[in-house]
């Protein structure tokens, strides 16, 4: 919670307002498919996230015409040290997809870029289940 969102929101609060002050930049955050609906294996994970998440969507919509924007990236698994040893998910990826997913952001001004860019839809059909159906789910 400390690092994930307190740690980033104490940091993204000034950084923006310097780039208001200078009039263009971009800030990119990494959040997490996590955010979108947290599980029951990693909901402190997944809470901390989701408030990161919210926080930079009301940042980027705060700095809208002022030459600053804000990029949140939501990938799924990530294979790195933090994850060796863990059961991968179908749609685990290498952080190099991440690295080119973010400039692909980057590049065409997306404000919301989805690691890989199918997990979007697997997270909008488990966002909407019913929460009594969510909970059945081995996740």
């Amino acid at each position: 919670m400390e690092v994930n969102y307190l740690g980033a929101v104490s940091v993204l609060y000034p950084l923006v307002e310097r780039l208001r002050r200078q009039g263009h930049g971009t800030i990119c955050v990494l959040s997490s498919v996590a955010a979108e609906r947290p599980r029951r294996s990693n909901y402190v994970y997944g809470s901390s996230k989701a408030g990161l998440d919210w926080f930079c969507q009301g940042l980027g919509d705060s700095v809208v015409g002022t030459g600053v924007r804000v990029l949140i990236v939501r990938p799924g698994m990530v294979r790195t040290k933090m994850t060796d040893g863990m059961d991968e998910s179908p749609l685990t990826v290498d952080p190099e997809e991440v690295a080119d997913a973010i400039k692909a952001g980057l590049a065409s001004g997306r404000e919301i870029v989805w690691v890989p860019a199918r997990i979007r839809w697997v997270m909008s059909a488990l966002r909407h289940l019913p929460r009594s159906l969510f909970r059945r789910l081995p996740l």
